[in-house]
């Protein structure tokens, strides 16, 4: 029993010298070079390696030379069984107003190895709520939208082409 403790306890320990030692500033330079061969580039950001945590401060996300939003914090939870990608807050830019108005309040991306398959995330904002799933096996992505009143209002185009669920539910499926 003992040595099973003790056991557990390296395994432990070396999990977690393995995430606070990890090269995450190059892995991070090494992902914004494969995103701008998808036109995806953020630009006049501030990488910090904390140890467990790896942030990303400032800057402004670009989609083929159009300015997407404008980044407060993109904070990386890197605890290999368990990570996590939180975003708050942040402001879409002027041309992309008309889609979405305001501002994201919160927003995550979580992966677990407890359920391998699926990777999850959430939204909140000035939009309302956004929640949903991406099946990794079945390449199915379900978002499932519950509008404020100021989306409502706003009617934006691409508001009509989700499907509307009891409960004021807009949902979006599809395969990638």
């Amino acid at each position: 029993m003992k040595f099973l403790k003790k056991s557990i306890l390296f395994l432990v320990a070396l999990l977690g010298l393995t995430v606070f030692f990890a090269p995450k500033q190059q892995l991070y330079y090494q992902a914004e070079e494969l995103l701008q061969t998808k036109n995806i580039v953020l630009s006049e950001e501030i990488a910090n390696d904390k140890g467990f945590v790896f942030s990303i401060e400032g800057g402004s996300l670009y989609y083929d030379d159009l300015e997407v939003a404008r980044l407060s914090e993109i904070t990386f939870w890197p605890f290999l069984v368990f990570n996590r990608v939180t975003a708050a807050p942040f402001t879409f830019s002027d041309e992309m107003q008309s889609f979405v108005p305001g501002m994201i309040t919160q927003l995550y991306i979580q992966y677990s190895i407890l359920n391998p398959l699926k990777v999850t995330f959430y939204a909140e904002g000035n939009f309302g709520t956004l929640s949903g799933n991406a099946a990794l096996i079945e390449r199915k992505i379900t978002l499932d939208l519950t509008a404020s009143n100021e989306l409502i209002k706003s009617a934006p185009f691409w508001l009509r082409k989700l499907k509307k669920l009891e409960g004021g539910v807009y949902r979006y499926e599809s395969t990638y």
